[in-house]
């Protein structure tokens, strides 16, 4: 009898921590545990990275295979920026493989190794994770590519919020307190963040996992 109650309890308990660790059932939960950007920032010098640059950016050149595969290595086309100092600086500098940034409109979003902005998508489910993006949808919102939580740690955040999601195909993308991650073909430097407020359904991803800007279009 103690025996049946004691593994019924650890049961309990174990479910309880498997649901807290993805947000339960909308995803919320760990808001207060993303660090604040400008110590991400710092910390993510230590983590690994790649060099970004305004030619292998963005264009809607991506590949069906490609996109939805997560692994990569970025857009083949676009070039825009390519004109400016700024952008030029923005492009070619040394991103961590995760981090945050301060945009002036939508607070601290989560930007992959090139500097992309990444996004959730409202069609999704973070429990149980699923993605419900597939085939067309992909090749204008390509799966982000999963990192380790040791390099999530390094970067400054949260490794309690990174996993990975296993697609229908077998492929791996990188999820976010439980959301699948993607990035837009529509934005083709560092900074941009056209695909916030798409359709009604897509949004900069907070780092906190939630809707940046509280899931309200910027335009």
């Amino acid at each position: 009898m103690h025996k049946r109650i004691g593994a019924a309890v650890a049961g309990t308990a174990a479910a309880l921590l498997l649901v807290t660790a993805c947000g339960g059932s909308n995803g919320y939960n760990q808001a207060s545990s993303v660090a604040p950007a400008a110590q991400q920032q710092n910390a993510a010098q230590s983590a690994t990275a790649q060099p970004g640059s305004a030619g292998d950016y963005g264009s809607d050149s991506e590949t069906s295979a490609d996109a939805s595969s997560g692994t990569d290595d970025g857009y083949t086309g676009g070039d825009e920026g390519s004109d400016s100092g700024s952008a030029d600086a923005a492009s070619d500098k040394k991103w961590p493989i995760l981090s945050v940034v301060n945009d002036a409109k939508l607070g601290d979003i989560l930007v992959d190794s090139k500097g992309r902005t990444l996004y959730r998508f409202d069609k999704d489910t973070d429990w149980p994770m699923v993605s419900n993006c597939t085939g067309e949808c992909l090749k204008k919102w390509p799966a982000a590519k999963p990192v380790t939580k040791a390099q999530a740690e390094a970067a400054g955040l949260n490794p309690k919020l990174v996993s990975t999601y296993t697609r229908p195909d077998g492929t791996k993308q990188l999820s976010y307190n439980c959301w699948p991650v993607y990035w837009f073909a529509g934005d083709t430097k560092p900074g941009d963040t056209n695909g916030h407020g798409v359709g009604g359904t897509w949004w900069a991803m907070g780092a906190n996992g939630k809707k940046a800007n509280g899931g309200k279009p910027i335009r």
